[in-house]
């Protein structure tokens, strides 16, 4: 064999001496580098049943047994289990970011998603008002007139709302209303005024008193009487 072909049989070995480092450091990077988790979310979830509303932090679709590191309004860590999920409850509401850590310097980060807002459900009142009839016409102020009442509850929220009327001669009533914010009528609520003895004797007066919540209202009316009654 001459020198030429030994040279041309060497070179292919050279190439591959030389390609094979780049390969090795391209492996070694790759390896370095964070595991994808691509399917990880992390989400802040209204906890049902709980009144005053609580949330929950979950994550899911992370790698098995994985250490997370969670920022926000507080901050902790969760390890996730078999499954690559995990929940702390009881959290404070805020936008939180979930990280994990590679194996040297790389890291992900997934921002929290949170939960939509929903209008409340908790009715809460804010004010009262009761009116008289709109018309207060001359009557038999000798015998018993009935007068009728009107309420109106203003707040916020919507639900169940128990109301409580009290009026002239021991008169009540507890209705419950279906309130729905800004404004709700009350059933109307009707009294009976005292008769009145004498001509001379002052005009009777009714009144009405409701109450919604920690709000209440009342209105009275002096009868307007016929002459003689």
């Amino acid at each position: 064999m001459n020198r030429h072909a030994r040279y041309a049989l060497l070179t292919p070995l050279l190439v591959s001496a030389v390609a094979m480092p780049s390969t090795l450091a391209r492996a070694a990077a790759t390896s370095s580098a964070p595991a994808a988790v691509p399917q990880a979310t992390c989400a802040l979830v209204a906890a049902p049943n709980t009144d005053p509303q609580e949330f929950d932090l979950t994550l899911t679709g992370f790698r098995a047994n994985q250490s997370v590191r969670i920022s926000g309004p507080e901050k902790f860590t969760l390890t996730t289990d078999g499954q690559g999920a995990a929940t702390n409850e009881d959290v404070k509401k805020g936008t939180y970011n979930a990280t994990v850590q590679g194996n040297n310097q790389g890291k992900k980060t997934i921002t929290c998603t949170k939960p939509a807002r929903t209008a409340s459900t908790t009715v809460r009142v804010t004010d009262v008002d009761v009116s008289g009839p709109a018309t207060n016409p001359e009557v038999d102020c000798s015998v018993a007139q009935n007068i009728t009442f009107t309420g109106k509850i203003s707040g916020t929220g919507t639900g169940d709302l128990d109301l409580s009327w009290s009026g002239s001669n021991g008169r009540q009533s507890a209705p419950t209303v279906k309130f729905t914010a800004p404004s709700t009528a009350a059933a109307p609520f009707t009294v009976k005024s005292t008769p009145r003895a004498a001509a001379a004797a002052n005009a009777p007066q009714v009144f009405a008193r409701l109450s919604a919540g920690k709000a209440a209202d009342e209105a009275v009316v002096s009868l307007k009487c016929k002459a003689g009654t």
